[in-house]
């Protein structure tokens, strides 16, 4: 299995009917070539962006293909890679997407997330200094 996890900025702020729009969207086509995952969507009051943190996962061309498209789509910008990989299994296997809508208390146990959408986050992801990204993402699929 390929896995990669990101994170970017929305281009505009999200409402309730963009995320479900996305969702769905998302879930159809991640059924259809296999692929799993988790899409974490905050919305930083203090600094008035949307940001999102994803895992996606499947076999290495399917998740290369939904790459491809992701990174390329203009609904999001300053996409940093914060981790990448192979695995043996799927760590997200149940979920063709699973969505957490977050706010600033859902992350305040998480080192270096909990400022998700800040100054100082954006600066720690470029430099690649935020801790485990894919242990925080898992804790939210497992917390279900």
């Amino acid at each position: 299995m390929r896995y990669i996890v990101y994170v970017s900025q929305a281009a505009k702020a999200f409402s309730t009917d963009n995320l479900a729009a996305l969702l769905e969207h998302s879930r159809d086509r991640n059924s259809a070539d296999d692929i799993t995952g988790l899409l974490i969507y905050r919305y930083n009051d203090d600094f008035r962006r949307g940001n999102f943190l994803q895992v996606l996962e499947g076999p290495e061309d399917a998740v290369a293909d939904v790459w491809s498209r992701i990174s390329s789509d203009p609904r999001h910008h300053t996409i940093i890679v914060l981790e990448e990989g192979e695995s043996d299994a799927r760590a997200f296997g149940d979920w063709s997407m699973g969505f957490r809508n977050v706010d600033e208390q859902d992350f305040a146990g998480f080192v270096g997330f909990s400022e998700l959408g800040s100054d100082q986050f954006w600066q720690d992801a470029k430099k690649q200094a935020l801790p485990d990204a894919m242990a925080a993402l898992r804790s939210f699929y497992d917390g279900v």
